[in-house]
């Protein structure tokens, strides 16, 4: 019995190195083939941040046991079958980074349809050799600017005030950028043909569209905010400015191409505007002899104070005794308005004491407004300032309308009378220290009731060809404005 165990035991170890040795003899190693081989990415989502331009987008490397090439050509395409290859960059080695500004700029000239997560397919080409492709999923961003499709170049608006609240043109543009997922501010912006652009008005702002609605009464307040004179053809331009915003923060800025369009404005009354707020002589009072913010005699709608004021901002208002119409702004820099029902704007603001000149071209909401210091240190000081001639009763010392300083101890160059009876017809000038010896402020042209005096000794008088009444007068020494209102 022992004797078949062990024969056993033999029969299977023989079989065993039998069936060994069989198998080694059949066995092949084999090397795999030699590859130009592009190693496949970690990442296969791209998104660039104009915030970051310079930072990597990607890397890729390969192993190349093939070419024996020194040389290699990075390759990018929109499509898997590289019809029209776009040249990324170059590499001596066996890798190759590129930064974000680069891939987008390469994307761009590529001219994809979307840039949000668009396929790219990246290869290496070793002259006649190319490797395999790697695809990643980018989030771009258009540098090219939106394009204005309407209106059209020469475009010819005549402008009704009977259809002011009509629409006379529906703005649209063409803007690849909204196809990603940023958010797109457009502001459309209009300047006097040839003027590149030195002084601008607003049409109107909107975010993530591609069309605005511009009405009679809108184009008309531009046209007449650039200084074009009613019921005159002129030329302007019009152009789209888009400020772009991705998750980050970041923003970049886009300008389109302008537009020409030939508008002739309608003649509309611009309201007179007064200072409220702890800054202004008035204080927080809306009926407290507000002082009157200056009209332009050249531009309509054109209004600049020069003044003392204090710190703790202030507001415009349009009726004194009433809240709104209320001028304000929302961002430090562009105007804001509650014509009433809506919610009022914040304040300007004023940093420290001292005498400012508020600038603004356009009262306009959304246009942008300036306050800048006034170095007032050379200015002369007045004992009294008047108004004489035939318009308010006579051209003797006896005739004179003494002017009353609005705040003698902060700001002594603010001057107002009111209640003057003024007579059709007749003129009149504006008079330093009860005296003709240094010169008088006269008339420099202007058709309305508003202006800027100049001091001279001698010139032109002021014409007085409104209907005879009763008016408020306001007059500033530091820039010879004047403004006289009916009551």
């Amino acid at each position: 019995m022992k004797m078949y165990n062990k024969l056993n035991r033999l029969l299977i170890v023989f079989a065993l190195l039998f069936f060994t040795c069989e198998n080694e003899e059949t066995l092949i190693i084999t090397e795999p083939d030699a590859a130009f081989l592009l190693q496949e990415p970690g990442i296969s989502n791209i998104n660039l941040n104009f915030g970051l331009d310079t930072n990597p987008a990607f890397t890729i490397s390969w192993n190349d046991e093939v070419t024996g090439s020194s040389s290699y050509d990075i390759e990018m395409s929109l499509t898997e079958t590289f019809d029209a290859p776009v040249i990324l960059g170059n590499s001596t080695g066996s890798s190759f980074s590129i930064n974000t500004m680069d891939l987008n700029m390469a994307i761009n000239s590529a001219n994809p349809e979307i840039f949000s997560e668009v396929p790219i397919y990246v290869r290496v080409d070793a002259g006649d050799a190319q490797s395999n492709a790697v695809i990643f999923f980018v989030n771009a961003y258009p540098l090219d600017p939106a394009m204005i499709t309407n209106p059209s170049q020469n475009d010819v608006f005549v402008l009704d005030i009977a259809s002011q609240d009509l629409v006379v043109f529906t703005l649209s543009w063409e803007d690849p950028a909204l196809t990603t997922s940023d958010n797109v501010d457009y502001s459309v912006e209009a300047a006097l043909a040839g003027t590149d652009f030195a002084t601008v008005i607003p049409v109107g702002v909107g975010s993530n569209i591609n069309s605005l609605d511009v009405t009679h009464s809108d184009l008309n307040g531009v046209a007449l905010g650039l200084g074009i004179a009613p019921e005159t053809a002129a030329d302007m331009e019009v152009r789209l400015k888009t400020l772009t915003t991705n998750s980050s923060g970041n923003t970049y800025e886009r300008i389109s191409d302008p537009v020409t369009i030939n508008v002739t404005p309608y003649n509309v009354a611009f309201p007179y505007i007064y200072l409220v707020g702890a800054s202004t002589a008035a204080g927080w009072s809306n009926n407290n002899n507000n002082p009157v913010v200056f009209r332009s005699q050249n531009t309509p709608n054109s209004y600049e104070f020069t003044g003392y004021f204090q710190p703790g901002g202030f507001k415009i208002l349009e009726s004194p005794g009433s809240w709104q119409p209320q001028w304000g702004t929302n961002d430090g820099s562009t105007l804001g308005v509650n014509p009433g029902g809506g919610s009022d704007p914040g304040i300007f603001d004023v940093p420290t004491a001292g005498y400012y000149t508020m600038s603004i071209p356009s009262l306009t909401p959304g246009a942008n407004y300036t306050i800048e210091a006034f170095d007032a240190s050379a200015a002369p000081t007045y004992n009294s300032i008047g108004l004489i001639g035939q318009a308010i009763g006579g051209w003797g010392d006896g005739d004179e309308i003494e002017l009353i300083q609005r705040d003698p101890v902060n700001n002594p160059h603010l001057w107002y009378a009111s209640n003057v009876s003024f007579t059709n017809g007749e003129e009149f000038l504006i008079r330093p220290n009860d005296d003709w010896n240094n010169g008088v402020w006269r008339y420099t042209g202007s058709q309305e009731l508003f202006g800027q005096a100049n001091l001279a000794g001698s010139g032109n008088n002021f014409p007085f060809s409104a209907p005879s009444g009763n008016y408020d007068v306001w007059f500033n020494d530091l820039d010879g404005s004047y403004v006289i209102i009916p009551n």
